[in-house]
């Protein structure tokens, strides 16, 4: 009888001691604190150790990105690090709390979905929507991407766009300069006007001259994309390796400007940039990461999966 209850006392003990079973939609709706960042950044070195350059601008927001981390598997799916920041004339420090990131993304170039970590936005269609409409766990797994939105310019740039008056396939590589602030119209902040309800936030400023710009003179900005996402081998035994690449204005029309060749010394890390069709420009040294020259010898020359597409032509 003593031993029967003492093996009662000890499972009642156990019961309540010990470890209990959780509620499953109690473990999902825990905060989630970033496994590698802090929001906002408290820990700088996130963002000084980094190699950041402009991606895209919406009307809100800059989105930079490190195209170091840039690169493609054989599914497609395109992944690299990137942040926001408010898009405004401030006196801030270039880093500072009002940066959002970095964020590690995904992108799917052939199903157009995308994925993010640890971060939700509502305003992304999900791919499949899940039982009950529900968010998905952590704000994790694959969302449709949304017309008109930064992460759909995003897409555009990294997985690649075809001008109409052009056969070839363009992949951006560096943005010179930046877009004028936008003064945003007073409809446009109006909750009333139906016109605007249901927008993204985040909209892209693709067409300038259809808003109020602020008339401080600045010089149009220009992009360069490498055609094809081609690199060519033209001497195997040096390393030296060449890209085609197209620059335009980023203007309404997107006014094409030039066609280069960009020709990298990968062994030395010196580089010629010269028009096509023209005598030979002369070699010159890299500069500093975040430039147009550090930023194309590293797409010609580092590793980055299937994102390059490597020809040999050597002789």
């Amino acid at each position: 009888m003593k031993k029967l209850l003492l093996l009662t006392v000890v499972v009642m003990m156990g019961c309540t001691l010990g470890p209990k079973v959780r509620n499953y939609q109690a473990i999902v709706e825990e905060p989630v604190e970033s496994p590698f960042f802090f929001i906002p950044p408290l820990n700088l070195s996130d963002y000084k150790d980094r190699t950041w350059i402009l991606l895209a601008e919406s009307a809100n927001k800059n989105w930079f990105y490190d195209p170091y981390t840039l690169s493609e598997d054989a599914d497609g799916v395109v992944t690299f690090d990137s942040f926001s920041v408010p898009r405004e004339k401030n006196t801030l420090a270039q880093f500072n709390a009002t940066m959002i990131g970095p964020y590690r993304q995904k992108i799917d170039c052939f199903g157009n979905n995308q994925w993010s970590e640890t971060f939700y936005t509502e305003k992304i269609i999900q791919k499949n929507p899940l039982v009950g409409q529900s968010k998905p766990i952590n704000g994790s797994g694959w969302v449709k991407i949304a017309p008109r939105t930064a992460m759909a310019y995003m897409r555009t740039r990294l997985c690649g766009r075809k001008f109409i008056d052009d056969q070839n396939i363009n992949y951006f590589l560096y943005q010179d300069g930046f877009m004028p602030l936008a003064k945003v119209a007073t409809a446009a902040k109006d909750p009333s006007n139906k016109a605007t309800q249901g927008r993204a936030s985040d909209d892209l400023v693709q067409a300038p001259q259809e808003q109020a710009i602020d008339t401080t003179p600045i010089k149009t900005p220009s992009f360069y994309d490498v055609v094809n996402n081609q690199v060519t081998i033209i001497d195997t035994k040096n390393n030296i390796r060449q890209m085609k690449i197209a620059s335009y204005a980023l203007d309404k029309d997107l006014s094409k400007k030039q066609d280069y060749v960009f020709t990298a010394d990968c062994q030395n890390a010196t580089y010629s940039f010269g028009e096509q069709k023209t005598a030979a420009a002369p070699k010159q040294a890299i500069g500093n990461k975040d430039t147009f020259s550090a930023v194309a010898l590293d797409r010609a020359c580092g590793d980055h999966g299937a994102y390059t597409k490597l020809v040999n032509q050597s002789r």
